[in-house]
């Protein structure tokens, strides 16, 4: 078959994730296209085509009208952006479009038959944010449009969403939440500098992304909760906070011995693999987030205990398999004692780290994808 492999973006993990499709997809006999904004070290397996689309915009906070607005504005790039697209694979005339990552690609409005002229291929994907509000007609939104007679099925990472989404499409496939294990990269100067402050303290580490969501206000309460002698917190990532809230960060780093706060993004998979194997704990407390996260992949592999929140689908893993401990959301004197547990007891199943691995391991990856086709 002949597959083109779409996606958008390098942010977070999707450069991870476009690159291990592509080379799943090639590595099952198909001849691949991929149509991303760089090749990632695929040229030894697939023809690359840098992708013409524009980013979506982002969402003002606190601004209500002007976000209804904007949501409006990023529809009309959604389908300027399949326009883009349905150009770019007139050439190659894929018997499947691939995204690996469908939730901003798809359309949120659309005219009758518009999406179907934009898009005229078979096509298929891994819709990322599965957990969704309930759909309320009218309202922007990507679930309608996967009722296409052109889609080939999809698939999620959060199990626990599949029931809710089979009004809109009955092909549905849970897939491994796979994440990059290269190896730890020592010679990091972050993770230098680290080792040098937390002079064998046991270290507590939030790493990626530095949003709001992230559980950040609840990580600096369990700071002041802490003997500063016996426990270190380490904050790194790209930040996307405001003044205020990185102010506050400053302020506490300075007050304290035991917090290192690197606001800038991690260089690559094995910088951040080595600042998780330098942990003690991993903390991925987040705030109002229904979905999966590879971070749980990462820390099972590298042997890391957890923190997560209780109730969606992190925590009910985290239970399920006992590789950590999902706490109340937002419940500083739960963090504080589950760090206290996890450093001196470790997870609570060892097992469950060994056995969590390998159910989200990439291998699984090819099994999925020939499933789609079966489909």
């Amino acid at each position: 078959m002949k597959i083109a492999v779409v996606d958008c973006s390098v942010s977070g993990h999707r450069e991870t994730y476009y690159r291990e499709f592509t080379r799943a997809w090639a590595s099952l006999g198909h001849e691949v296209l991929l149509l991303a904004p760089r090749e990632s070290g695929t040229g030894d397996v697939a023809a690359f085509s840098e992708i013409t689309v524009r980013p979506l915009l982002p969402l003002p906070i606190g601004k209500p009208f002007r976000k209804k607005l904007v949501v409006l504005e990023n529809a009309i790039i959604r389908l300027r952006n399949l326009a883009a697209l349905r150009r770019q694979l007139f050439d190659f005339h894929p018997d499947l479009a691939y995204f690996p990552c469908l939730d901003d690609m798809l359309p949120t409005l659309s005219l009758p038959g518009l999406f179907y002229r934009l898009l005229p291929y078979s096509w298929s994907g891994l819709l990322v944010q599965s957990a969704l509000p309930p759909y309320k007609p009218g309202v922007p939104d990507v679930r309608p449009f996967l009722r296409s007679s052109l889609c080939k099925g999809i698939g999620v990472l959060n199990e626990y969403s599949i029931d809710s989404l089979k009004a809109f499409q009955p092909r549905i496939l849970r897939f491994p939440d796979f994440a990059d294990l290269s190896a730890p990269d020592d010679s990091y100067s972050l993770l230098h500098l680290l080792r040098e402050r937390a002079r064998g303290r046991k270290i507590v580490a939030l790493l990626g992304s530095l949003g709001s969501r992230k559980g950040i206000d609840l990580l600096l309460r369990t700071v002041q909760l802490l003997p500063e002698d016996e426990y270190f917190f380490l904050m790194a990532g790209k930040s996307w906070l405001s003044e205020p809230q990185t102010g506050e960060l400053e302020r506490v780093q300075a007050s304290r011995s035991n917090c290192l706060f690197s606001l800038e993004q991690i260089p690559d998979e094995a910088c951040f693999n080595a600042l998780v194997m330098a942990g003690d704990v991993v903390f991925a407390a987040y705030n109002g987030f229904t979905g999966s996260s590879n971070l749980l992949t990462k820390a099972a592999a590298f042997g890391k205990p957890i923190i997560v929140s209780q109730g969606e689908c992190m925590g009910k893993r985290v239970m399920a398999y006992g590789t950590g401990i999902a706490i109340p959301e937002g419940d500083a004197v739960a963090c504080k004692d589950a760090v206290i547990h996890l450093c001196r007891e470790g997870a609570p199943s060892p097992e469950g780290l060994a056995e969590y691995a390998s159910d989200h391991h990439i291998g699984k990856l090819k099994t999925c994808l020939n499933e789609i086709i079966r489909l």
